[in-house]
Formats: C-alpha cells, structure tokens, sequence
C-alpha cells in the first residue's frame, strides 16, 4: 500500500469512526433517552425538553439549534478548532430522523433503571468513538469554546455550568427521579467514554525516590516484567521510574516497603508506552 492509498484509507477510517459513533448516538436517543425523558445536558437535552412542550421534532431541534451554535462558533472562534465540529452537526440530525422509529421496531419493556445503564452505555461508546478519532460532537460543545474566549474559566468548568442548567431544567420538567437516572447516564457515559479514548491501563508507571539504592534496583529488576530507569534531581536524590503490569503493582510494592520503610512513591496508570531504554 503506498503513502497515498494509506492516507485516503486512514481518511475513511476516521469518518467511519464518526458516523459509527453518531449512529450508535442516535440510537440511544431515540430508544432510551427520548421515550424515558433523560435529560443528559447539550442540544439533545434541550431538544427533549422542547418536544414535551410544543412537540417538535426532536431531530430538526437538534439541527436548528447545532447549525445556530456552529455559525456563531465560526464568527466569535479559532476556525481550526470549530470545524472538527461540521461533520457532527449535519450528520447527527440525519441519523437521529433515520432511527426515529426505533421503538416501533425494537419494543424494549424494561425498568428505567436498566434503561438509563444502557443508555449510558451506548452514549459511552458513541462519545469514545468520536473522540478518539478527534472529532466534536458539536452543539454545546461550540457554545464552552465561545464563553471560554471571553469568561476566563476552563472548558471543565463551562460546561458544568452549562450542562447543569439544562440537566436542573429536566428535572424541573421531569421531576426528581428522571434527574438520577440522567446523573447516572452523565456519571458512566464519561467513564465509558475515557476508556475508549485512552483505553484500558495494563500497566502502573511507578516513581521511586528510594533511601536504599541498589535494594530497591535490585528488586524491581526481579520481577518477571518490568522497563525501568533512573535519574538523578538536583539534590543527587536518585529517582527510579519502572513500568510494570498492573497485577504486580502490589508484589512490588509490598516488597520494597520491606526493604525500604521510609521510601517515596508515586503512581499513575499507564495506558501506552513508546519507544524504550
């Protein structure tokens, strides 16, 4: 496969990702989120909302109220980082319209609570799908970026703000109950979609700042598994780094709090690892 045949193959590759991500989405919308009242925040919460109320179709609020936030997004934002969002906000609308009657086909009689697991299931995966290929889902995604221009506040803290209006309208629409399953939804979707993002840690990264030296070198480099190295700081405090399969995490630390009582240590899961020493 030459350079170009692989670049146009990578091309749709990631698009695939995408629309696969938006399917999966839209499904979830229309099987769970819609006929369930789960307000989860963005454009979809909204749009549930105002289908209670006047009933609009909820696919062509979601294309008003995405195609509104992506113009503003191109006047008041970085075009480089907008147009990750294009894609998005013309195809999810479509997808959302196709599987519109996906409860008359697919007739689910189970417990809100089961509903909202697998709501948050889906949306986990959609999410990951599409994050991981570096796109936006678009919608309120543009509004963060816009107030994040002008309201020196982080993008985290802009769309707490921002999503917990809607998710507080919900349950003001929906009432209280409806507002802990979409809190459950929120909590799992963002877990579910961070591991399909960075995926899954088989390995611990452990920083070492050892009292006894050659012990703890000595041990670490006893265990079946293991790529260490070490630096010196400035106050020629040796600091030992070693990456290790998670299962032996405990082994090893077990062991060199055996031999060094009063050693530091700090660890961190490791999700890839490039290149070696």
């Amino acid at each position: 496969m030459n350079l170009r045949s692989n670049k146009v193959f990578k091309y749709i590759l990631k698009y695939g990702y995408l629309c696969l991500g938006l399917f999966i989405f839209a499904i979830a919308f229309n099987l769970f989120m819609l006929p369930n009242n789960f307000v989860v925040g963005g454009v979809s919460g909204i749009a549930i909302i105002l289908n209670n109320f006047f009933g609009w179709d909820s696919s062509l609020c979601v294309s008003i109220l995405s195609i509104i936030l992506l113009i503003l997004g191109f006047i008041f934002c970085n075009k480089d980082r907008i147009s990750s969002s294009v894609a998005s906000t013309f195809i999810l609308p479509i997808f959302m319209k196709l599987t519109s009657n996906i409860t008359e086909v697919l007739v689910l009689d189970i417990s809100l609570l089961l509903s909202s697991l697998y709501c948050a299931i889906l949306v986990g995966i959609a999410f990951g799908l599409i994050y991981k290929v570096g796109f936006s889902t678009g919608g309120t995604d543009i509004l963060y970026w816009i107030l994040e221009k002008y309201i020196k506040k982080s993008t985290g803290q802009l769309m707490m703000f921002v999503e917990g209006i809607i998710v507080i309208i919900g349950a003001f629409v929906f009432g209280f109950e409806r507002l802990m399953y979409s809190l459950i939804i929120l909590f799992l979707m963002s877990r579910i979609s961070d591991k399909f993002v960075i995926g899954i840690s088989d390995y611990k990264l452990v920083c070492i700042i050892p009292n006894k030296v050659d012990e703890v070198t000595e041990c670490i480099n006893s265990l079946s598994y293991v790529k260490s190295f070490k630096l010196v700081t400035t106050n020629n405090k040796d600091v030992l780094y070693c990456i290790l399969l998670s299962k032996d995490y405990r082994v090893l630390y077990s062991s060199i709090k055996e031999i060094d009582k009063d050693v530091f240590m700090s660890v961190n899961n490791t999700y890839e690892t490039i290149g070696g020493y």
